[in-house]
């Protein structure tokens, strides 16, 4: 297994902090998706329950998942990836799919994005639209988008998330409430049958309060959502005024949504 500071690359655990450390293990796992701990424990040279520790603590920060014998960045039922790991994954599945939704926009629109990576990419498409309002809870939307003169940029507070790069709770859905829009741009964790669903409750409602106050509603899906799990259900498929999804959807997942009468978009 070779990167670069890959676990072939052993460091001195004893020279390093154990933030230091820490952080050398989120990069690891990133980097390589899956790592076990007896090879962490060989790379820093430190002991089995140190690294026991060190991976307990980042999977209560949300930064990786804790599984048997090591550590992983992929989502399951509970736990979602790490906005900076998501980031790196379906780059021109995520592009294609913010350029074929960002079409949809006129200037004069106000348009909510959500705190997804695949909506990201909508800000490439909204910086050269004149007159938008941007309403968002997603930080990485407002560093990319801030300071745009084209843009009027609106950011919906609350309670700071760093798994996620964004903001959740009460006073997000209060100020989203009071708010209305012409689009909502939004993603899902997982799509089983017709129904959409997110690992967190707190982004379950976040997402809910965007659809409730625009008036259409557009869903971006890469084609990896068919096959991925989360707990919590947030909407259905027909609920989208529309449902873009990557061309590289399988056939069997495709016909079941033309059987359920779904209208969508392969991009």
């Amino acid at each position: 297994m070779t990167m670069d500071g890959s676990l072939n690359d052993r460091h001195d655990g004893a020279k390093m902090t154990p933030s230091e450390r820490r952080r050398e293990i989120v990069n690891l796992v990133m980097a390589e998706r899956t790592v076990q701990l007896d090879q962490l424990a060989d790379h820093f040279g430190v002991s089995r329950m140190t690294i026991h520790r060190d991976l307990d603590l980042l999977e209560e920060r949300g930064l990786l998942r804790k599984g048997r014998g090591g550590a992983t960045a992929e989502g399951s039922l509970l736990f979602e990836s790490n906005f900076h790991y998501r980031m790196q994954t379906e780059v021109a599945e995520k592009r294609a799919l913010a350029k074929a939704a960002g079409a949809l926009v006129e200037p004069g629109n106000v348009v909510m994005i959500d705190d997804s990576t695949t909506t990201l990419m909508l800000a490439e498409e909204f910086e050269s639209i004149d007159f938008i309002t941007i309403i968002t809870n997603s930080l990485a939307v407002c560093e990319r988008l801030r300071g745009r003169p084209n843009i009027h940029l609106i950011l919906t507070g609350g309670t700071y998330n760093d798994t996620f790069q964004g903001f959740y709770g009460l006073v997000c859905e209060q100020s989203l409430a009071k708010l209305r829009a012409d689009w909502a741009f939004l993603s899902a964790s997982s799509v089983i049958g017709t129904s959409l669903y997110h690992q967190d409750q707190e982004v379950v409602r976040m997402k809910r309060a965007l659809m409730s106050s625009a008036e259409r509603s557009v869903l971006l899906l890469t084609h990896s959502k068919f096959k991925a799990r989360a707990l919590n259900h947030f909407a259905d498929l027909s609920e989208f005024d529309r449902v873009f999804i990557g061309a590289q959807l399988d056939a069997p997942a495709a016909q079941r949504l033309q059987q359920a009468n779904i209208a969508f978009e392969l991009v």
